[in-house]
């Protein structure tokens, strides 16, 4: 039987609100349940961000459970890739975030039941990681517009009565108006970029052409999307065709594929980052790097048909 390790972080908006509306059943009793029915063995513990990694090195150091599962958002689990890979196990992740990249790349199901019991049946299994000055993350991390997105989020939060998607909304218009151009120094796997732009995204292998989500983990690359700086006309025509799905095509976008790039902004020592949703201030040049492999997930197969309509017929 495996031996499972649940940590949720009780502050991740979606699972704060379940728990909230939750009736005789919270989501720890769910997942004790539903893990429990797949035939493992299951420790579910509430552990706010500022002991996750107390609680994560504690893990490495005994041998009680086989798998770790963080329940959060992207930031929640990015904050604890390096403790996570430090355990040597097998990890997990519970989508209780707002946008949950890794999770819907991974097919782990948006719903709470479904994504529980998606993760009580996964299976191993190696995914790539990028780092950013030797720190891994697992989906994206940006310059420029994404930096000024996520500390407008920041500032969001402490506005009363605004709503995790109001308040997501608010800071990409805040973002938008108060990004200007920047002149970056690029190198991309030892080729020098010079580049002026409002933004620079580095994202842990390629998003597809028409969706903000990666059709594969295990590529071995990291892709640099620059955009170039335009006027307010041409920026608004990009931010629509970001949420429509066509900004590949977009005449301000350039993306590179690599293995390595350093980023460099003119004149700075430190630069804003947001790195899968959690802001930091990175020293100067800021390095990527593919790291192939790095990371053993647990990533739910295709979803059983339990009405026999997808079955094969023909004899």
């Amino acid at each position: 039987m495996a031996r499972c390790l649940v940590l949720l972080n009780p502050r991740a908006g979606t699972l704060k609100d379940l728990t909230e509306s939750s009736g005789a059943q919270g989501p720890s009793e769910k997942i004790a349940e539903i893990f429990a029915a797949a035939g493992k063995e299951v420790d579910v513990r509430m552990v706010p961000p500022r002991d996750l990694g107390s609680a994560l090195e504690e893990v490495g150091r005994d041998q009680t459970h086989d798998e770790v599962i963080v329940g959060g958002g992207d930031g929640s689990l990015s904050r604890s890739l390096g403790r996570l890979l430090a355990t040597g196990k097998t990890s997990g992740v519970l989508p209780f975030g707002t946008m949950n990249l890794l999770a819907n790349d991974l097919g782990v199901p948006r719903e709470m039941d479904e994504a529980i019991a998606a993760l009580a049946r996964a299976e191993p299994k190696r995914i790539d990681l990028a780092s950013i000055n030797g720190r891994p993350f697992h989906s994206i991390s940006g310059l420029g517009f994404f930096a000024q997105m996520a500390r407008a989020r920041e500032n969001a939060r402490g506005l009363k009565g605004l709503g995790r998607y109001a308040g997501f909304s608010y800071a990409a218009l805040r973002a938008f108006f108060r990004s200007g151009r920047s002149r970056y120094q690029l190198v991309v796997d030892g080729a020098p970029v010079k580049v002026e732009a409002t933004a620079v995204l580095v994202t842990n292998n390629a998003f597809a052409d028409d969706e903000w989500r990666r059709p594969s983990l295990n590529e071995g690359v990291i892709e640099v999307i620059v955009a170039h700086s335009g006027g307010w006309r041409q920026r608004f025509r990009l931010g629509l065709d970001v949420v429509t799905g066509g900004w590949r095509t977009n005449p301000l976008i350039e993306t590179f594929r690599a293995t390595s790039v350093v980023v460099e902004k003119t004149r700075r020592t430190r630069v804003w980052v947001a790195t899968d949703g959690e802001l930091t201030r990175e020293r100067c040049p800021v390095a990527y790097e593919a790291m192939p492999g790095a990371a053993t997930m647990l990533t739910p197969g295709p979803a059983e048909d339990t009405t026999g309509a997808g079955q094969l017929s023909g004899d």
